[in-house]
C-alpha cells in the first residue's frame, strides 16, 4: 500500500501525541521534524527515530517529504501553512486553522492554485461517533418545535502569563484554543438539520470574561440560525466545564459526553444517548480501537492519495466560515486581536501576492501611460487595514491594476487602506487610482480641489490617474465644474478628468464646453451599467446608461467604469451565500424596488440557464456580458472575499458568443 511521508513542524506535546498515533496508521508513516530550538528537536528526532530539521528550508526541500503537520502556537499556523504550499506539501493544520479569516481567506486560495491538500485538524470530525450523532438527528424530526444545540469545553489551566494560552500575541484565550470546537460542532448540526454541510449563524451574541492581559478566560455565545434553530456554546480556559454536547427540542434530546475526545480516555468508548421526554430511549456505544489522532492521519492521506485538495469532512468553506464567525465572536467580546491589525500581521512581510497566477491581462487605457487591466476594484468595503491588504494582495497578484477610490468612502478610510497598501508593495508606478470627489452635499466645485488634495495625502501618492466628480448637481452650470477641474489638471494633480452619475445631456454640455474652450474635456464614465437595468436609483443621484447613452460613449471613445456591474447580487442564486455582513450589502427590499422588473427578470432566467449549460455561475455571466460590450467598459467589481474576487476574475476568460449575447440583451 503506497504511504505518505509526513514531517512535523514543532516538537510540542500534540506532535508528540501524532508521532505515537501515526504507526497505527495503514496509509502513513513520519520520516522528519522541525524545530526552532535543536535541542528540543533533536531529542524528539531520536525519540520517534526520524531526521531533525533546523532550518525550515531544508525541512521542506526533501524530496521524500510528502506533506507537513503543523503544531505550532496558533499565531505560527499562516506563516507556516504557507510555506508549505509554496514548496507544494500538503498540509494538515492544527486548530485553529489561523488567527483570523483574513489568513485563511489566502491559505485557503493558494492551496487551491497550488494544487495542494489543505485542511484543518478538528480530530472528532473524522471519528464515527460524529457521523453518528449526524446519522440520528433524524430522531428529533418528529416535533416540529424549536431545536437548542448547547455545547462546551472548558479547562482550568494553572499557566502564568506568558504561556500561550494568556498570551494575545500568541493567539491565547478561550474562543482560539477550544472555543472552535462547539462553534464547528453547532454549525455542522444546525447545517445537517435544514439539509446543508455547514450552517452560518444569523447573528452571534456573547459575554464572558478577559483578564488583564485582554485575554478571554472564558465566553457563552448565543448563536441563532433560523426561528427554529438556536445554538448556545462556551468555552474556558480558567474553569472546568461540563463539556457535554446536547440537542433538544424539548421533548426529543441527543446527548454527548466529551464529543471533542470521542472516548480516548475511557478505552476508546463514548456514546450517544437518545431520550424522550426526559427517559432514556437508546444508547448507541462508539468502540474505536484505531485512535483518535490516527483516523485524522489515515483519513488526509486517503485525501492526498486520491489526488484531493480538499476533505468532505470539514471542506475549504466551513473552515472559512469557522473563522470568520470566531472573529466575529471575539468581535463580540470586544478582545483587541494583535494579529488583527496589518502592522503585526503576516500577511504584510508574506508577499503572499506574488504567488497569485494572474489571470487578468494588461490593457492599454487611452491618455495613461500605465496599462490596466479590465476590472477595477471597489475600496469602498473593506472593514479593516488587514481586509483591504488580502484583497488588494489577491487582486494585484491575479493581474488587477485599477483600484476605484473616493473621497466619502469608508469616512476616508478607503483611501488610506489604499495608500498605506501602495506604499508597502511600493507599486505606485504599476497601478492606475481612479479618486472621485464633491459628491451630494458637497457637490460644488469649490469642494474638488481640497478634497483631492486630501485624498492625495491619504493615498500617499503625488497624481491621481483619473479623477471623476462622485455626483452632479445640476443647479450649477456645466463650465464651472469643467473650469474647477482644469485647474487641478494644470496644477498635476489628476491625468484624467470625467463624472460619475451624471445624465448624457449634462455630459455631453459639459464635453462640449471644454472642447469649445480647450479645456480638458470627461475621457471617462462612472455611472450604474450591467446586464440589469436599474429602473430606480439605488441611492439618491445615482444614474445608470441605457442604450443611447452607451451608443454616445462608444461613438466619442469614452471609458466606461460601471459600478454595481454585476446588478449587486441580482444575478447570484439566492441559495449561495452572500459575502461578509457589510452595511452596503443589498437587501430583498432593495432588489424589488431597483431591478425587479419584466425584462431584468427575463434576462436573469436566461442567464441563470446559460451558466447551467457552461457550468458557471450566473453573475459570471452577467459580468462577462458587460466586458463583452466594447473594451472601453472597465467594469468596478466590490468582492468582501476572494473566492468573490476570483468569481469576477474567471468571468473574464468566458467568452460568449453572438448568438448569446443576442439571447442575453432580448428585451
Amino acid at each position: 500500500m503506497p504511504k505518505i511521508n509526513w514531517g512535523i513542524i514543532g516538537p510540542g506535546s500534540i506532535a508528540n501525541a501524532f508521532s505515537y498515533s501515526i504507526k497505527n496508521a495503514t496509509n502513513s508513516k513520519l520520516i522528519s521534524v522541525y524545530g526552532r530550538d535543536p535541542c528540543k528537536t533533536d531529542n524528539f528526532a531520536n525519540k520517534f527515530n526520524i531526521d531533525a530539521y533546523h532550518q525550515l528550508e531544508d525541512f521542506l526541500s526533501h524530496k521524500d517529504l510528502d506533506a507537513i503537520y503543523i503544531a505550532t502556537p496558533h499565531s505560527e499556523h499562516f506563516f507556516y501553512a504557507l510555506e508549505g504550499i509554496k514548496n507544494r506539501k500538503h498540509v494538515l493544520c492544527e486548530k485553529p486553522f489561523t488567527m483570523n479569516a483574513f489568513e485563511s481567506m489566502v491559505l485557503l486560495d493558494l492551496a487551491n492554485t497550488k494544487n495542494v491538500f489543505l485542511m484543518e485538524a478538528f480530530m472528532y470530525r473524522t471519528h464515527p461517533q460524529t457521523k453518528n450523532i449526524l446519522d440520528n438527528l433524524n430522531f428529533l424530526s418528529d416535533a416540529k418545535e424549536k431545536i437548542m444545540i448547547e455545547a462546551s469545553f472548558g479547562f482550568k489551566a494553572d499557566v502564568p502569563s506568558t504561556h500561550r494560552l494568556r498570551n494575545p500575541e500568541l493567539g491565547g484565550g478561550a474562543i482560539l484554543d477550544v472555543g472552535c470546537y462547539p462553534l464547528t460542532m453547532v454549525k455542522l448540526i444546525a447545517g445537517q438539520l435544514q439539509g446543508l454541510a455547514f450552517a452560518d449563524p444569523k447573528s452571534l451574541s456573547a459575554t464572558g470574561q478577559i483578564d488583564k492581559m485582554g485575554v478571554d478566560l472564558q465566553s457563552h455565545a448565543h448563536l441563532i440560525f433560523s426561528d427554529l434553530i438556536e445554538a448556545k456554546i462556551s468555552c474556558a480556559i480558567n474553569e472546568d466545564f461540563s463539556n457535554n454536547l446536547v440537542i433538544s427540542n424539548g421533548k426529543y434530546s441527543i446527548s454527548i459526553s466529551d464529543p471533542w475526545h470521542c472516548g480516548q480516555f475511557q478505552e476508546g468508548i463514548s456514546s450517544i444517548h437518545l431520550s424522550h421526554d426526559g427517559r432514556s430511549s437508546k444508547e448507541i456505544k462508539c468502540i474505536d480501537e484505531t485512535g483518535l489522532f490516527s483516523r485524522e492521519i489515515e483519513h488526509a492521506a486517503k485525501c492526498i492519495l486520491e489526488s484531493k485538495i480538499e476533505s468532505k469532512l470539514i471542506c475549504h468553506a466551513e473552515t472559512q466560515s469557522n473563522m470568520f464567525w470566531l472573529d466575529r465572536w471575539r468581535q463580540e467580546m470586544k478582545i483587541d486581536c494583535p494579529k488583527a491589525q496589518i502592522k503585526n500581521s503576516p500577511i504584510l512581510q508574506s508577499k503572499a501576492y506574488l504567488l497569485q497566477e494572474s489571470h487578468l491581462n494588461k490593457h492599454v487605457l487611452p491618455g495613461l501611460s500605465k496599462l490596466g487591466s479590465r476590472l477595477a476594484l471597489g475600496c469602498d468595503n473593506q472593514t479593516s487595514d488587514l481586509h483591504a491588504f488580502t484583497m488588494f494582495d489577491h487582486f494585484y497578484g491575479s493581474g488587477g491594476r485599477i483600484f476605484d477610490t473616493a473621497f466619502i468612502y469608508n469616512h476616508g478610510m478607503g483611501d488610506k487602506y489604499l495608500g498605506d497598501w501602495i506604499k508597502a508593495r511600493n507599486v505606485e508606478k504599476d497601478v492606475i487610482v481612479l479618486g472621485k470627489g464633491a459628491h451630494t452635499p458637497e457637490c460644488e466645485p469649490k469642494y474638488i480641489r481640497p478634497q483631492v488634495l486630501e485624498s492625495l495625502d491619504r493615498l500617499q501618492i503625488s497624481k491621481l490617474d483619473i479623477f471623476c466628480l462622485h455626483r452632479d448637481n445640476p443647479d450649477i452650470p456645466v463650465d464651472e465644474f469643467i473650469d474647477a477641474l482644469a485647474e487641478i489638471k494644470n496644477e498635476g494633480l489628476v491625468n484624467l478628468i470625467g463624472a460619475s452619475n451624471w445624465e448624457m445631456d449634462r455630459f455631453s454640455e459639459a464635453r462640449n464646453y471644454a472642447v469649445k474652450n480647450a479645456k480638458e474635456p470627461f475621457t471617462v464614465l462612472s455611472n450604474n451599467f450591467s446586464l440589469a437595468e436599474m429602473i430606480e436609483p439605488v441611492w439618491p443621484g445615482c444614474v445608470g446608461v441605457n442604450d443611447q447613452y452607451l451608443k454616445y460613449l462608444l461613438d466619442e471613445q469614452i471609458m466606461l467604469f460601471p459600478w454595481s456591474s454585476q446588478a449587486r447580487g441580482f444575478f447570484i442564486k439566492k441559495k449561495e451565500t452572500m459575502s461578509n455582513e457589510h452595511f452596503s450589502n443589498p437587501t430583498l427590499d432593495e432588489e424589488m424596488r431597483v431591478w425587479h422588473h419584466a425584462k431584468n427578470l427575463q434576462r436573469r432566467q436566461v442567464c441563470f440557464d446559460m451558466a447551467t449549460e457552461r457550468n458557471v455561475q450566473p453573475i459570471q455571466i452577467a459580468l462577462a456580458y458587460v466586458l463583452k460590450t466594447s473594451k472601453l467598459i472597465f467594469p468596478l467589481i466590490g468582492p468582501r472575499t476572494i473566492s468573490e474576487s476570483n468569481s469576477s476574475i474567471q468571468a473574464t476568460q468566458i467568452e460568449l458568443t453572438a448568438s448569446e449575447l443576442q439571447a442575453l440583451a432580448q428585451d
